[in-house]
Formats: structure tokens, C-alpha cells, sequence
């Protein structure tokens, strides 16, 4: 607790919001759902979270969606722990520190590009803690320090969330509620990520001119060197760890893009179809191979339930192929999932916020002031209204059906409803940044043992720069009257 405080934090933030059902009444707004009349709701009296409430929420996350999180960031540490045993992961995490070498822009614009963009297509947040082990164990190997791998993934994680394009967890999400389209705004939206991109890509490489102190806490994160050798006594390639490595995040990637919904694509959806109704003398043989209930279905509508289950295949499948003993796979297993172990917990509990925030609705207690402060559609009451709900909503789903119905409410001018869903999913970005609630932040920092101090001291910065650039972007739309 004393050498990394994002703990402490995040258990301030809980007991926050546990307060917070006490001392604020509860308020929502009945959009019409159920026969009932669209109207906000401010009710005198409050309704506080009792004991048995703090202790309960935790046995409902468990058996809830928002265990899949945590399942799937203690399967990325199970498989980065039989992937090290292959002896491959150094041997990549080298060959690529060493190709960059001297050429560090380069390879912090591609990377900070490349994560950027997936984000912007495919809605990804904490689903990219996938490359975060690889991540690290390259950047340190070139030298560079925690605060940088952080940075790395996190910023872009922000910048592709705040410039999001077509994905359907991030604007999709927005869309729903508001009822506008993929393509409102999509100029502006490529600016900001164009610029989110080259704003943090400078932010990196002006830190890497300065000194960077080492640690032993930096060893533990830099791949361990293992020399897999087959029955011969040769060494075993690395590239089927690359070939096994890189489908599984091409899956991920393809399995997230919102084929049908952004780009009218149904080939996705006609052949699961055509596949799940396939019958062998009258039986669903792929149906029932395949299972209805634990799979999503078509290429796009895939979820982290989904991508935890490919990547307890390939390890399986890692395992087989460099014929690593069971019980050096039991071993890989439960050590690289205790790497991962604080961050699983970290979010575990950040969805106590979540769950405090709904089933104790206080949070438009908390914005319906601020809303009100101006007749009808104001940039920065709406701004600073959607970063507060998305530090207690944690997620776009969340706060689209919980803050969304009443802003519509208090502004009716549709026209402004892109910018609306703009300057919602920009604030969702820039929450990630730095929220204690961020479940891509504490994941993160939690793995490579830095402290919430430490990074916000280090991000506040381009924190800061990318909220300047949305907002002029959102003077800019308003001005020239695009909307």
C-alpha cells in the first residue's frame, strides 16, 4: 500500500460513493420506458447503501458481466505465463527492441498509431491489457522506464476512445441513445484522433530525452529467458509463438468491428447463420459443437467473454506446440496470473462504484445543477456534466442509459445531438486518463507497480493538451454552425 497508492485510491473513491448514497437524495429520469412518462425525478428522501448492501455487491459482481473483466485479465497473465516458458517472448521482446533501435519515434508514432486507430474501430479499453506484457517488456528493454509503457497504452487507449469512429461499444453506444449516425462528425472525429496521435506521440518522445532512473521492480517485467529445445535438442522457432500471438489479436480486432451496424456488411452475420443452421442428416452438428449460449455468434458481435475463451485456447495451444510439461504449465499458469493479480482486483472493486452509482442513483443529483446553470445545449456544463457520470458509470453503457435520457430532456434541439455524442465520448476518453474508477488505468499502472501519484504526475500534461484540442474542436463545430 505504501510503495503503490492506486489501491488507496480506489478504496477512497468506493467509501466517496458510499457516502455520497447518504448524504445526496437519489434523482433519475423515466424516458418513457414501460408506459411511463418521460420526466426527471428528484425525490426528497435518500436511499443510503447499508451494510449488508457494501458487503452483498460484492458476491453480485461475481456472478454478474462484470466478473468477464477480471476473467479475462487473470486469462491474459495464464497466457503470457506459458508464453514466456516457450522461451519465445524474449526472444520477440529482443529482436524488436534491437530492430528499433536509434529509431524510437518510429516506433513510438507506429505504436501509439496503431493502438489508437484498433481503439477507434473496435471500442477497445481494457481488452488492449492483451499487449501490454510484450509492450513493456520492449520499452524497457530499450531503456526506457514504467511512466513510458503507461503512457504508451493508456494515452492511446484515450486518444482512440476520444476520436472513436465506428465502434459500436464507444460511439455505437452513443448513437443508440441519441439517434444519430456514424457518419455526423466523422471529419472532426478523424482530427481528433489524428491529433490525439501526434500530441501524444511528441509527449513520449520528449520524455525520452530525459533520464530514466532503474529499479529492480523492472526486472519482474521484462520477459525471463527460457531455451525450449525439442527432442532432438534444436532449438524450436519463434515464429509459431508469433503466428499463434498475432490471430488472436487479429480475432479480437475482427470479432469487435461493427461490420453490419457502421458499414452495412452483412456477410458476418449470413454465414453464422448459415453455419448454425446447418444440418448432417438432420442434426445441428456445428450448433451444438460450437454452443448458443457462451458464444456471442457472428464475426462483430464479439465480447470479452469471447476473447477470454481464445486466449485460454492459445495457450493451450502454445503449450502443445513447444511441448511444455503440465506441470511447467500449471507453474506458467499461476505465475503469470499473479502478475496480474492486483490489477484483476483493482477492477473487481472499481465496479462497486458502478454498481453504488445505479442501484443508489445519485449521480443526476450531483449534474442537474450544473445542467441547469444554462438554458438548453452549453459546451462546458455538458462536458463537465458527462466526465462526472463517467467516473461513476465507469463505462459508455452505463452512461449513455443513465445521463443520457436526462440530457435529452434539457436540451431538445436535436440538431446539436452529434455534438452531443461527440463532446459524451470525448469526456469518456479523457476520463480514462485519469478517473481512479479508469479500469484500463488501474489496470495498468497495477501491473507495472506505478502509483496513482506517480501517473498523474506524468500525465496531467497531455492530459491538459488533448482537452484544449477537443475544445477548440468543439468551438470550431459550433462557430461554423456544422451541426
Amino acid at each position: 500500500m505504501k510503495k503503490n497508492n492506486t489501491l488507496k485510491v480506489l478504496l477512497i473513491t468506493i467509501i466517496v460513493a458510499f457516502l455520497l448514497t447518504w448524504i445526496l437524495p437519489i434523482a433519475y429520469y423515466n424516458n418513457g420506458i414501460m408506459g411511463g412518462f418521460s420526466e426527471f425525478t428528484n425525490l426528497e428522501f435518500r436511499y443510503p447503501a447499508g451494510i449488508f448492501d457494501i458487503l452483498g455487491y460484492p458476491l453480485i459482481i461475481l456472478t454478474s458481466y462484470f466478473m468477464h473483466p477480471t476473467l479475462y485479465i487473470l486469462a491474459v497473465g495464464a497466457f503470457y505465463g506459458v508464453f514466456e516458458q516457450t522461451g519465445a517472448y524474449r526472444k520477440i521482446s529482443d529482436k524488436i527492441a534491437k530492430l528499433f533501435k536509434g529509431k524510437e519515434i518510429i516506433f513510438f508514432a507506429t505504436v501509439v498509431a496503431l493502438l489508437s486507430t484498433i481503439v477507434a474501430f473496435c471500442g477497445f479499453s481494457y481488452e488492449l491489457i492483451f499487449v501490454l506484457p510484450l509492450l513493456a517488456s520492449i520499452i524497457l528493454l530499450m531503456g526506457y522506464d514504467r511512466i513510458t509503457v503507461a503512457m504508451t497504452l493508456i494515452g492511446s487507449i484515450a486518444v482512440g476512445f476520444v476520436g472513436s469512429l465506428f465502434a459500436k461499444g464507444i460511439t455505437g453506444t452513443y448513437i443508440a441513445s441519441l439517434g444519430t449516425n456514424y457518419t455526423d462528425l466523422i471529419w472532426f472525429r478523424v482530427a481528433i484522433l489524428v491529433i490525439g496521435i501526434a500530441l501524444l506521440t511528441f509527449n513520449i518522445v520528449w520524455r525520452l530525452k530525459k533520464k530514466f532512473r532503474k529499479d529492480d521492480e523492472t526486472k519482474e517485467l521484462i520477459a525471463e529467458k527460457y531455451e525450449v529445445k525439442s527432442r532432438k535438442g534444436k532449438k524450436r522457432a519463434i515464429w509459431p509463438a508469433i503466428v499463434i500471438f498475432d490471430l488472436v489479436l487479429i480475432l479480437m480486432i475482427l470479432g469487435s468491428i461493427d461490420f453490419n451496424g457502421a458499414f452495412g456488411v452483412t456477410i458476418f452475420d449470413t454465414f453464422n447463420q448459415n453455419v448454425m443452421n446447418l444440418k448432417i442428416s438432420g442434426y445441428p452438428l456445428f450448433a451444438n459443437l460450437i454452443g448458443k449460449q457462451a458464444f456471442s455468434g457472428a464475426i462483430g458481435t464479439w465480447l470479452v467473454t469471447d476473447f477470454t475463451m481464445f486466449l485460454v485456447i492459445a495457450t493451450i495451444i502454445l503449450a502443445i506446440t513447444y511441448r511444455i510439461k503440465p506441470n511447467e504449465i500449471f507453474e506458467g499458469y499461476k505465475e503469470g496470473a499473479k502478475k496480474f493479480a492486483l490489477s484483476a482486483l483493482l477492477v473487481y472493486l472499481a465496479f462497486l462504484v458502478l454498481v453504488l452509482s445505479v442501484n443508489h442513483p445519485f449521480v443526476l443529483t450531483l449534474i442537474k445543477p450544473l445542467m441547469e446553470i444554462t438554458n438548453g445545449f452549453n459546451t462546458i456544463t455538458l462536458s463537465l456534466s458527462s466526465f462526472i457520470a463517467s467516473v461513476f458509470y465507469i463505462n459508455p453503457d452505463y452512461t449513455a442509459s443513465n445521463l443520457l435520457p436526462y440530457v435529452m430532456s434539457v436540451i431538445q434541439d436535436t440538431s446539436v445531438y452529434p455534438l452531443v455524442e461527440f463532446i459524451s465520448q470525448a469526456m469518456q476518453g479523457l476520463a480514462l486518463l485519469i478517473a481512479p474508477t479508469s479500469i484500463v488505468l488501474l489496470s495498468v499502472v497495477s501491473y507495472l507497480k506505478v502509483s496513482y501519484k506517480d501517473w498523474i504526475k506524468n500525465i496531467w500534461k497531455f492530459f491538459l493538451e488533448l482537452l484544449l484540442i477537443v475544445f477548440i474542436l468543439f468551438i470550431v463545430i459550433i462557430m461554423f454552425n456544422v451541426v
